[in-house]
């Protein structure tokens, strides 16, 4: 049976302890992640597992969440869902992040040797963020509206492309 995990823990005990975890936590607790959502409603689903290997701790498990995002491509909202693992190296310093391989992802204890369980996640989550939303399908998009450009250029009378000059409108300025 998985246990709740806690607001703020020790690894260490957690990994002697050898529970399963689950939480769930909302995504309105994630500041900096909210700044990239266009909404913050809804859960994150959190599993995890404490496990020991050779001279480090590791949390590995899965994070499942919905984002509210906007579809850069129709200016939309759209949703996107995230069902992802995720495994962690737990370090003491900033020194022993570096010495990791680059294979193990390190978070840094704090000083206390404990870390907050939003801060383990919230970084995790981030990286999940698209860089640029937009829908898997361009048919999901919404039709743009019959005003906005979409950078197809002006056509003349003889269906031939008309390039404009950028600084016309600066020919009509009287300098003098």
């Amino acid at each position: 049976m998985a246990k709740p995990l806690p607001k703020r823990f020790d690894p260490d005990q957690m990994a002697r302890d050898g529970a399963r975890h689950e939480t769930s936590m909302s995504l309105s607790a994630f500041e900096r992640l909210a700044t990239l959502l266009q909404g913050t409603d809804g859960e994150v689903r959190i599993t995890s597992g404490f496990t020991r290997r050779k001279d480090h701790i590791v949390i590995g498990g899965r994070l499942s969440t919905t984002f509210a995002l906007q579809c850069q491509r129709c200016l939309t909202p759209m949703t996107l869902d995230i069902d992802e693992p995720y495994e962690l190296t737990f370090v003491p310093d900033e020194q022993a992040a570096e010495a990791l391989p680059a294979s193990l992802d390190p978070v840094v204890l704090d000083e206390t040797g404990y870390i907050e369980t939003r801060a383990l996640f919230e970084d995790e989550l981030i990286l999940h963020v698209p860089l640029i939303a937009r829908h898997a399908d361009v048919a999901d998009c919404a039709p743009l509206p019959a005003n906005v450009a979409v950078g197809l250029p002006a056509e003349g009378d003889d269906g031939e492309p008309v390039r404009r000059n950028p600084f016309d409108a600066l020919r009509h300025l009287d300098l003098h």
